[in-house]
């Protein structure tokens, strides 16, 4: 068999087993952006802490930004309370162990001390892989 076939079957086959391996990494990515959107509906103090980076920087479109800790805190005291999330217009692009995610938020809150609320927000996320698990690591959202 010439030399060129084999390089062409070879570099056919690397081509393919690359797509194989981005398109997992996205379909977990995305799978974790859907735990993130539970776990901030139910305020599930455990489901917060796993899906989240000790290191994150999570930043509201008010310009509020929460470590780990004020994070899960608003939300499992129910401080922050989402009452419903849809999200749209999701683009994820996984490079290596960082994932970026785009996604349009549209949810109802009703935060304590406040009237129940709309909002209608852009949001970015970056995922950073650790061990086998995809952990939120920063996130900024912006009013729409």
């Amino acid at each position: 068999m010439p030399k060129h076939l084999i390089l062409i079957g070879f570099l056919a086959f690397a081509s393919i087993h690359m797509a194989t391996a981005q398109n997992k990494g996205k379909e977990a990515v995305e799978q974790a952006v859907l735990q993130l959107k539970e776990a901030m509906l139910s305020g599930e103090e455990a489901s917060l802490i796993a899906i989240s980076s000790k290191n994150l920087t999570y930043g509201h479109s008010n310009g509020v930004v929460e470590d780990q800790d004020a994070f899960v805190y608003a939300l499992a005291s129910g401080n922050n309370n989402f009452t419903s999330i849809d999200l749209a217009d999701q683009t994820v692009e996984v490079l290596g162990k960082i994932a970026l995610v785009r996604h349009n938020l549209t949810g109802n809150t009703h935060n304590k001390g406040a009237e129940p609320a709309t909002v209608n927000l852009g949001v970015l996320m970056v995922w950073q892989k650790e061990g086998k698990n995809w952990k939120l690591l920063a996130r900024q959202a912006f009013k729409r």
